[in-house]
């Protein structure tokens, strides 16, 4: 028998120290973004010295630099709010909180914001330096599902974008306590008596979340007490973290070493697919983030539009492996 996670109440830290300075701190979070971008540098920097890609050692430096702030960053904040935070508060939202864009500090990334960021990227370098644009689309193909497993990791840390209800009796369930912002009025009022009973402190965290989640840290009492109104949930975020993440890269690099004549834009062309459908299949455990168009997610929909982007770069790495073909 497996151990049932159902048990096991979310109350992880998402903060690793606070700093001295007022609002800032050091999270998971943003650790997980520095891991991807200094372990994805290297991987690359190994390809390039093997002459498996094809921007130059020297030059890796300034290009993932490039990649990781106008790429991912500011591509990954674009995304989520163009394809989520835009139409979930309307133009009356945007008036009302102008800056909430520049705050990247709050959270708030959308992954496919990043990926078509970073292939912008790609191609605007390989254009200014003579380079072939899916050749430098591959390298980062190749590398960018280490920072999808990172996000995805740290994504769980933070106890956000969790799963959908299931079983209780499904061995990966667990419960996550921001749950408790979906709860109706009656309910969430119930969870507050509970919590104020059992820590001995009153309790109102309606338009306070951060005193519930730290409470629930310090408090095993008060987390056993919100449990008892929390459902048990799929890990979705894990599951991503190793569909979207670790299976692409280990898949991808494989390949990468192994095939090493491989036509350009076909490691593209791989990742799309993969990811595509590593997405659409975890999005089936996901929690939707947005309203859905009948069964269909907003991060499926948004994923058949990788995958059209795939065929793109197929239909190039097919036509690179013709002209280099022996003609008979």
């Amino acid at each position: 028998m497996f151990p049932l996670l159902s048990t096991y109440i979310h109350n992880l830290d998402p903060i690793i120290v606070n700093l001295p300075i007022e609002h800032l701190a050091l999270r998971w979070y943003g650790l997980a973004y520095v891991a991807g971008f200094v372990l994805g540098y290297w991987v690359l920097l190994q390809l390039a010295k093997r002459q498996l890609y094809c921007v130059k050692p020297q030059d890796l430096g300034d290009f993932i630099t490039l990649v990781c702030l106008v790429g991912v960053i500011a591509g990954g904040r674009l995304g989520e709010f163009f394809f989520y935070w835009l139409p979930a508060r309307g133009w009356e939202g945007l008036c009302a909180d102008p800056f909430w864009v520049l705050r990247v500090w709050e959270g708030g990334m959308a992954s496919h914001g990043g990926i078509v960021a970073v292939l912008l990227v790609a191609v605007m370098y390989a254009w200014r330096h003579h380079l072939s644009i899916p050749g430098v689309c591959d390298g980062l193909a190749i590398v960018c599902p280490i920072g999808l497993f990172f996000g995805r990791v740290a994504n769980f840390i933070n106890g956000e974008l969790y799963g959908r209800i299931c079983s209780p009796d499904n061995p990966l369930a667990m419960k996550f306590p921001q749950e408790y912002l979906e709860f109706p009025e009656p309910l969430r009022r119930m969870a507050d008596a509970a919590m104020s009973q059992a820590a001995g402190v009153p309790v109102d965290g309606w338009g306070n979340f951060e005193s519930i989640a730290h409470l629930c840290r310090s408090n095993d009492a008060a987390r056993e007490a919100l449990g008892r109104f929390l459902s048990p949930r799929f890990p979705s975020q894990l599951f991503e973290a190793l569909g979207e993440g670790l299976v692409i890269f280990c898949v991808l690099i494989t390949l990468r070493i192994v095939w090493k004549k491989a036509p350009n834009g076909i490691f593209s062309a791989l990742f799309c697919f993969l990811y595509a459908a590593a997405r659409i299949f975890s999005e089936c455990f996901k929690q939707p983030d947005a309203p859905t168009w009948g069964c269909i997610t907003r991060g499926q929909y948004l994923s058949f539009g990788v995958a059209a982007l795939g065929v793109v770069f197929l239909l190039i790495a097919l036509l690179a492996k013709c002209r280099t073909s022996p003609k008979a």
